[in-house]
């Protein structure tokens, strides 16, 4: 009989040791479950790090331009781009300029005739900013709203070994419009900035004529090497 009340005696410790350590299992198993879908749900709901140039996404589109790198400049003008080209309305609204992004040779006609150049037209900036070779960092800077479009501004530093100075520019990019930059400051190195605006923006193909030119160009008329001859009669410049 003694031995019965033992064996019952030791059955129920057993039992209740293992019915214990099993509870504590089933505590530290919903407690590594929950923590496993909070640690992924953080780690999900960090935005992806935004790499590259934020406008080379943008090959396809019209705007109106409003302003440029240059001092005091508000003027306003048409921009189209076509994969590679960009096409820029001239000063005052007249004429236009053609640039290749990639090889930055433009191509325009003025009031004066057609001209050629190596160079981009000054109109491109901040578009020519992107190379292969420089680095993009890319950091947000909050929320903001610009003309009735929501936007993500993002603070834009290009760095590489043909510029002086890392390049620093921010972006406010429309959420309407897929992230197209609606307004660009430009910080200088004197410590001020210059400010510049897209309106009127249209995403999608332009039409491909308005980058078709002459495969030859006459080029500017020359000044005269000479002085006009007395009987020459029309003044050499207009009045005024």
């Amino acid at each position: 009989m003694v031995r019965w009340l033992a064996f019952l005696f030791f059955s129920c410790v057993l039992t209740a040791q293992v019915s214990a350590q099993a509870s504590q299992e089933r505590v530290l198993a919903a407690q590594t479950t929950t923590a496993e879908p909070t640690a992924a749900g953080q780690s999900s709901a960090a935005p992806p790090a935004k790499t590259g140039y934020p406008l080379d996404q943008f090959t396809d589109f019209s705007a109106i331009m409003v302003g440029s790198v240059m001092t005091m400049d508000e003027r306003e003008g048409h921009i189209y781009r076509w994969g590679n080209l960009l096409r820029m309305q001239g000063t005052e609204g007249r004429g236009y300029f053609i640039t290749d992004l990639e090889t930055s040779e433009t191509y325009g006609i003025t009031m004066l005739g057609c001209v050629e150049d190596k160079h981009p037209y000054f109109r491109t900036f901040p578009f020519l900013v992107s190379k292969a070779d420089r680095k993009i960092e890319r950091v947000s800077a909050g929320t903001e709203t610009v003309d009735g479009h929501v936007c993500q501004v993002e603070d834009v530093t290009i760095s590489s070994k043909d510029l002086l100075k890392p390049m620093k520019l921010r972006f406010w990019e429309s959420e309407d419009l897929h992230g197209f930059p609606i307004k660009v400051e430009v910080f200088t190195a004197n410590g001020g900035s210059k400010i510049i605006r897209y309106k009127d923006v249209v995403l999608g193909p332009v039409d491909p004529t308005l980058f078709t030119h002459s495969n030859k160009c006459a080029g500017l008329p020359k000044a005269p090497s000479k002085a006009p001859s007395k009987g020459n009669t029309h003044p050499t410049k207009p009045p005024g």
